[in-house]
Formats: structure tokens, sequence, C-alpha cells
């Protein structure tokens, strides 16, 4: 059937119609589609661009802890520069007037507020002693005043008082991000040593452009488990178990090339260091090697090259005055040098015919020259102030734990110009005075330090120090002999440095009521420490004599004659003889007595002799028993002990096992903004 042309042509029209609505439909979804696309790329690149302006901040805080980093790892404070200044700087840092005695803990000095060190400029003259204006050029600061680097500081270390750094960028956007290091407290580990703890918190960065915002968040490396210390400091010369300056008996000895030697019978188990070179004597029994279970340095200074050098701050000290030689010495008859690049297998394990020392720590052969002090004067300072100041010589010094009304004390007797004189305290340090009655009174301090009868009541910080004089008897007094506790020299809560210009003399043991070590070192592992927590601790230095432990053998009357030294006798103390020799009078005479057994260390200008030995064993004097006291290896020394020349100040890490590591020099890696990145959204701040 055929369809009228009327309706053919009305069919035309309409499907015509519907195409276009078709094509119409399409272009509008098309349309949109693209709007679309498009609209959601500009917003893409609107928060793209807030996010690379949030980075921006981030990178702005990097910047800052990165110059931190590099400024401390510059800073230096001048030797020349003593404790009371330092300790000032401490005390405006913490805002204190007092600071408290030092602990092997670390006594807290203060803690900080939220704000941190914002707004006040005293608190941060500490970082002004040890970075300089020059310090701050050099890594491109522009305003180096010192208001400028005080006010660096101020907000370095502002905690919750955040300060605000912005940017602008060429696209529009901007950034802002607050941003300070947390101080939390401050602790003192010895008398020349602190430490300023603070956390590295995350940091919130906010980018912005006209239509987005994007809040980048970044967390410090490590995590919030890693706190931060800044260690200010010169070590203690307690801290090592041997340090010789020059390793020969005596100068008649370097001169004559006659070298101390390390042999079998050689057992440290602390830190052993030369300013010279070491010698080292072995043989083929397994047995029959030098033992070092501490870390081993040498400075490498040749014979007779030690001498006055010129620092460059123009102050004249000692020094090495010739070119060192990293390396040592094998085989005492051939004395034959090995330079570190020629030792073999490798200068970690040294080996040279029968001669293979037992390095089972650090060994080091260019170690830094140490130079020793050459005076009790900073020994001399603290006794004025807060101990027991006596000038000329002592003829008995004794000091001894004892029981006074039910409560332990420390006693300390000494005799001078015929006079003796009766002293105790407790722990809460309040001295006390035998009168003529028998009568147990305070004891005063008049303005010159001096104690008697007269002036203040005093209390006492642990020094007893001999001006211009020597001590010529140093014993445990009268219960010297008997054993723990009744017999110990010094009280389970009590330390006591003895300092004096001249020799001192000890003729009895010294011992700790509570010892923090036991037993010996032996080829397999050296001696055990097990009460690392006592606090008793006994430290006896001369800064132009001897170290003189009297063997009964050199009495001028005979054997014995004399206060001397039994068999096998015990010091528990660091001995040290800065210009001189720790040694055993009578070394080379009569029979041998045993063995010294000291828990400890020395430290001395000479290496000094305590007996004579052949193939067969000893033959005079006595034998060394040296146990390490691994205590001062955490900072823990006798009070006002003799301190390194050299200012530290280093950062370091403690995880949250509470294990510490250094952060070495590394142009500001050490404290960045390392871990997640993670945006959170579009807020507004």
């Amino acid at each position: 059937m055929r369809f009228p042309h009327r309706t053919q042509g009305a069919t035309l029209i309409v499907s015509v119609l519907f195409v276009m609505l078709i094509l119409a439909v399409i272009m509008a979804v098309t349309a949109q589609v693209t709007l679309s696309t498009r609209r959601s790329s500009a917003d893409q690149q609107r928060i793209l661009a807030a996010r690379y302006a949030a980075e921006s901040g981030v990178a702005q805080v990097q910047s800052r802890l990165r110059a931190m980093k590099s400024l401390l790892d510059a800073s230096s404070i001048a030797p020349t520069v003593g404790d009371p200044v330092v300790e000032a700087r401490i005390r405006d840092l913490c805002g204190v007037s007092v600071l408290p005695a030092p602990t092997a803990a670390g006594a807290v000095v203060c803690t900080f507020p939220d704000t941190g060190l914002s707004g006040n400029a005293a608190r941060v003259g500490i970082f002004d002693l040890a970075v300089s204006a020059d310090d701050f050029a050099d890594q491109g600061f522009r305003r180096t005043t010192a208001t400028d680097r005080a006010r660096f500081w101020m907000t370095m270390f502002s905690g919750q008082a955040a300060t605000e750094y912005s940017g602008t960028g060429g696209d529009g956007s901007t950034y802002r991000v607050a941003y300070g290091l947390t101080p939390t407290e401050l602790r003192r580990y010895a008398e020349s040593e602190y430490r300023l703890y603070f956390t590295v918190p995350s940091v919130t960065a906010h980018g912005i452009t006209p239509l987005a915002t994007q809040r980048l968040q970044v967390r410090a490396s490590g995590g919030s488990s890693v706190s931060t210390y800044l260690r200010i400091g010169r070590g203690s010369f307690a801290r090592y178990a041997l340090f010789t300056n020059h390793h020969f008996q005596s100068a008649g000895a370097e001169a004559d090339g006659q070298r101390i030697n390390f042999t079998g019978r050689t057992l440290f188990s602390g830190p052993v260091h030369t300013n010279q070179h070491f010698l080292f004597e072995g043989n083929p029994d397994p047995a029959g090697q030098p033992v070092f279970w501490g870390p081993v340095t040498s400075a490498g200074c040749p014979t007779g090259g030690i001498g006055p050098v010129t620092a460059p701050d123009g102050t004249v000290g000692e020094g090495c005055t010739v070119t060192a030689q990293a390396g040592a010495f094998f085989d005492s008859t051939a004395q034959t040098f090995v330079g570190q690049d020629a030792m073999t297998p490798s200068p970690d394990a040294p080996v040279s015919g029968d001669n293979a020392p037992q390095f089972n720590n650090t060994v080091t052969w260019n170690s830094d020259y140490e130079p020793l002090p050459t005076s009790n004067q900073y020994q001399n300072a603290a006794a004025i102030q807060g101990g027991l100041h006596l000038s000329g010589d002592v003829t008995e010094l004794q000091l001894y734990r004892d029981i006074i009304a039910g409560q332990e004390v420390q006693r300390i007797t000494y005799t001078q110009g015929g006079t003796t004189v009766n002293l105790s305290y407790g722990p809460g340090g309040a001295l006390r005075r035998l009168d003529p009655s028998g009568t147990w009174v305070a004891a005063l301090r008049d303005p010159d330090g001096s104690i008697g009868s007269t002036g203040t009541p005093a209390t006492f910080n642990g020094v007893i120090s001999v001006e211009g004089g020597r001590i010529q008897n140093l014993n445990g007094g009268p219960n010297a002999a008997q054993p723990l506790p009744a017999g110990a020299s010094i009280a389970s809560f009590a330390g006591v440095t003895v300092a004096a210009s001249g020799d001192v003399d000890i003729t009895s043991s010294l011992r700790y009521t509570e010892p923090p070590c036991s037993g010996e070192n032996t080829g397999a592992a050296p001696a055990p420490c097990d009460n690392l927590a006592a606090r008793n601790i006994l430290g006896v230095y001369s800064s132009q004599g001897d170290v003189n432990l009297i063997s009964p053998r050199s009495c001028p009357g005979g054997d014995g004659t004399c206060p001397s030294l039994g068999e096998d006798p015990e010091i528990n103390a660091v001995l040290m003889a800065s210009q001189g020799a720790v040694q055993v009078r009578g070394f080379d005479q009569g029979a041998p007595l045993g063995r010294v057994k000291l828990i400890g260390g020395v430290i001395e200008n000479y290496y000094g002799a305590f007996g004579r030995f052949n193939d067969s064993g000893p033959t005079n004097g006595y034998g060394r028993n040296f146990i390490y006291d691994q205590r001062t290896a955490d900072g823990f020394a006798p009070p006002f002990f003799a301190a390194q020349r050299d200012w530290q100040i280093e950062l370091f890490t403690v995880a949250a096992d509470g294990t510490s590591a250094k952060l070495d020099a590394d142009d500001g890696r050490g404290i960045r903004l390392q871990g997640d990145a993670v945006a959170v959204g579009g807020d507004t701040p």
C-alpha cells in the first residue's frame, strides 16, 4: 500500500527534527563534559599550586633547622673561657640563681615553659658565647648583630609560641607555617657538662591560592619517640682507665728511648690514651697478648716532641711541636714502628711478628693531642667556695666512713702544723666540727673560705685542696683494715676530691662503702661492674708532683717502719698526676707484695712504675689489677675533678630505648623533617 505524499512529507520533517534534537543533546552534553573537565583541571591546578606553596613552607622550616645545625657544628667556646663564665650563662638560660650539684643521672637545673626561650634575650646568652657573628655570616645571614643573633635563637627554640614564617609565590600563592623547637629541660652531669634537651615537633604548613587551600603535615625524622640534646661541656679526665702524656717512665727514660711496653700481663677494661705511641709485646701463646676492652687512642707525638705550642688565639700551652705520626711500636727488643697505613691485616687489628694486641673496642692511631692541666687552681677555687682549702704541707689526711648518732657520715681528719682538726658531714652536706670538749658542732666558714669557729654555717661540696703544699700521709683512718662497710674510706653517699700542688702519698687502702665493680679483668671478659648506681667516688690529684703509693719496703728505718701499704692493697679512686706520675715508692725494693687492686683510673704525665718482673714472674713491688669504674664513662666523676681543656658543643639524639647517637657535622642533615608528608585537606588557616 502506498502512503499519500502528504504523510510522507510529515514523516520526513519529524525525522529531521528528531535527529536535530539528538544532535543538540549530544552537543549540550559534550559542552558540559568539556566545561566540567576544564573546571576540574583548573581546580586540580589550584590545589596543586596550594600544595606546592605548603611544601615551600615546610622547606622554609627545614632550611632554618639546617642553618641551626650548621651554626652549632661551627660553634666553639675558647679554652680560656672558665667554668664560672659558662655557669653564669647556664643560670641565665634557666633563670636560676644557683646550680645544683651534678649527678651521674643528670641533676635537673630547670624545666622550660611551653613558650620555650621566646621573648627573653638573656636566656640565649650561652648560644652567643659559642656562635659568633662570623659564624652567622658564613651561613649566609645578612643581619648578624647581637640582637639579630639573639632573635634567631629565641625564635628557633620558641616552643608553642611558635614563630610564623610566610611567603608568596610567583603564581599568587602564599604559605604560612608556625614552628619552634620545644626545649624541655636542662641537666647538669658534671661541673663542666650540661645538656639542653629538646624535641623536634612535626610541622603543619598551609598553602593558599585564591580558590584553594592545602594543609601539609610532616613529622620529624624518627618521630615523636626521639629526643635531642645539645651537650655543652669539657670532659673530665676521670673518664680514662689510663691516660699518659709521655709514654715513658721518666724524662730520662724518654731521652734514652726506654719505652713502656704493654705485654700479656696488660688488661685494661676502659678507655686508654697516650699523647705519644704505644709499644706492644706479645708471644706465640694465645694468652700472651695485651688485651684492651675499651677504646684505645694514640695522638702519635714522636719521642721528644711534646713542648710549648702557640694556639690560634695566641695563648701558649703544651702540645706536639713536631708532626704527629699515626702508628705504634711492636716488639720491645726491636722496637719496630709500624705506621697506620702499613698495619696488616688492618689498623683495627694490627699484627707484627708475634705481637698481636687484642682490641675488643675501637682503636684510633691519629687521635687529638690532649694537654694536661698544670695547676690545681680550679680545685682551690671550689674549696674556698664550699670545700676545705688548706695552705702549705699537710702532715696527715684521714678519710673514713663513720656512724655518728646512728647516721652514716663521712669523716675528714687532717693534721697541719701539729694541730689536728676533725670534721664530718652527712648526706645533707652540712659540715660539722669536733670541738675540744668532744662535741660535734656546726662548722663555720669565714668569707675567705676558711673553716673554724666564726662565720656562717658551712656545707661541704666534696673538695679538699692543698695549695702550695703536699699531703704526706693520706690514709683510710683508724678502721682502714676492717672489712666493708665499716672499713670504708668513702661513705655510700660521698663524693670527694683530694687535690694538692705537691706530692700526695697514699699509705693505706682506700675503699668505697659500695664498690661499683668486683672481680678482675681476664682475657675473656672485663671485670663485672654490676653496681653502677653506687654514688661514692674518690679522686686524688697532684697538679705538680706525684701520687705515690708507699711500699713498706721503702721505709727509711726498715721494712714497714713508716706509714705504708700492706700486701694486696685496694685503692678505689681515680688517681691523677698531671705533671708527675702515679707510682709505687719502693717499686724496685724487696720481695714482691702482691697486686694493687685499683677500681678507677690513672691519669699521669709519665707512666709510673709499680713493680718489676721477669719471665718467671714478679721480682719487686706490686703487680696491677686495674678495674675501670664504668660509671665514669657516662660523665660521673669526683667533684670538681680536673677537666680537659677544650669545650665541646655536640648534638645527640636519644631513642625510645635510651640509646644515644651523636649527630656529626653534616651540613644540617642531622635534624630534618623527612617523615611522612600528608595533605589533610583544604581548610583555611
